[in-house]
């Protein structure tokens, strides 16, 4: 059934959201027929292992501290 639609890690929420923006974005667009709603939905990537994640955060974390002016550790 159409209502309970959901395609790989997306829900039925995500594109209802996403023809919102789309249609959003098709009254400012130059070529409003280009705008395509799969174009908004997004995809975080969760397939990241834990070492990758601990790693991209100590780098985050490193970044805004620095911009910050915080002293850490």
């Amino acid at each position: 059934m159409y209502l309970e639609l959901e395609v790989g890690d997306f829900h039925r929420e995500d594109y209802y959201l996403a023809q919102i923006a789309a249609e959003i974005r098709r009254g400012w667009a130059q070529h409003p027929k280009k705008v395509k709603t799969s174009d908004f939905l997004l995809n975080f990537g969760l397939e990241e292992s834990e070492e990758d994640f601990q790693q991209r955060n100590k780098k985050s974390k490193g970044f805004w501290f620095r911009a910050l002016g915080i002293k850490g550790k």
